[in-house]
C-alpha cells in the first residue's frame, strides 16, 4: 500500500532547478505540479487536504549545501546582511546532505521545516512567519500519524504515534503563543491570511491549547463580523458549541 501511494505521489511532483541566494550553489528541489493535485478541503486549523498527496511536504525549499531553507515564496528574499549572518550561523556549520529520494517522506519534510524554522529565527523573520512554520510542523506530524495508522499497529508504531502527538501539541502551542504575540505588532494580512481567517485560526489554536475564553472571544468576533463568510460563521458557532461541551464535561 505504501509503495502504491508513493508511486501516485511521484506523478504529482517534479524537480525544480534552484540557485541558493546564500552560497550560490545550484540544486533541485521537489515541487507539486500546478493544478495536478485535487483539492479536497481544509481542516479547522486551515491544513489543506489534497487527494493522493500531502502538499505541505513540498512547501519548503532547502539548499543541500549550506542548509538555508525557506518556504518557496520567500526563498529569494534575503538581504546582504541576512546572507552574511545565515552563512556564519548555519552555512559554516552545516554538513551537506545530498541523498536522493523519489518523494519527500514525512521525516524528510519535518527535517526541512525544522531547518526553515532555524533559518527564520536566525534571519530573524517576522514572528508570524516563525509561528506559521510551527503550525505547518504540527500539520506534518499529524500527517505522519495518519500514515502510520493506515497499517496494522505494532507496539513500536504506537510509541511513534505518541511521540508524534507530543510534537503536534508542542508546535500547536508554539504557533498559538507566537501568533498571539504577533497580533500585537502586525496587521492583516498575516502570512496571506485576512483578519477573519486569522481570527478563526486563533479560535481553533486557542481551543487546542485549552485556552477556552480566548477561543470563544475570537470565535464570537467571527460570528459577529460582516466580513466573514456564512461557512466560516457556521464553523465558529460549532467551535463555540464544542467548547461549551468540553467545559461541561470538565465541570
Amino acid at each position: 500500500m505504501a509503495e502504491e501511494l508513493e508511486k501516485n505521489e511521484e506523478t504529482l511532483i517534479f524537480d525544480k532547478k534552484m540557485e541558493c541566494p546564500i552560497c550560490d550553489k545550484k540544486f533541485t528541489t521537489k515541487q507539486v505540479k500546478t493544478g495536478k493535485a485535487r483539492f479536497l478541503g481544509t481542516d479547522d486549523d486551515l491544513r489543506p487536504r489534497y487527494s493522493k498527496i500531502d502538499t505541505i511536504k513540498y512547501d519548503v525549499c532547502m539548499c543541500p549545501y549550506c542548509g538555508y531553507a525557506s518556504v518557496m515564496r520567500d526563498y529569494e528574499n534575503v538581504t546582504p546582511k541576512q546572507r552574511k549572518l545565515l552563512m556564519e550561523k548555519i552555512g559554516s556549520k552545516y554538513k551537506a546532505e545530498m541523498a536522493e529520494t523519489t518523494v519527500y517522506t514525512y521525516d524528510i519534510a519535518i527535517q526541512r521545516y525544522k531547518m526553515a524554522l532555524l533559518t527564520a529565527m536566525t534571519k530573524p523573520a517576522k514572528l508570524s512567519e516563525v509561528s506559521y512554520l510551527c503550525l505547518k510542523l504540527s500539520w506534518l506530524y499529524r500527517g505522519k500519524i495518519e500514515e502510520i495508522e493506515q497499517e496494522e499497529l505494532t507496539e513500536s508504531q504506537k510509541t511513534a504515534i505518541a511521540h508524534c502527538q507530543k510534537n503536534v501539541d508542542q508546535y500547536v502551542k508554539q504557533a498559538y503563543q507566537g501568533f498571539t504575540e504577533a497580533l500585537l505588532k502586525e496587521y492583516p494580512p498575516i502570512c496571506g491570511m485576512d483578519e477573519m481567517t486569522m481570527n478563526f485560526l486563533m479560535a481553533v489554536l486557542a481551543k487546542k491549547s485549552q485556552d477556552y475564553d480566548v477561543s470563544k472571544k475570537f470565535a464570537f468576533m467571527v460570528v459577529s463580523s460582516k466580513n466573514a463568510s456564512s461557512k466560516m460563521k457556521d464553523k465558529a458557532r460549532m467551535l463555540i458549541d464544542a467548547i461549551k461541551e468540553e467545559q461541561g464535561e470538565s465541570e
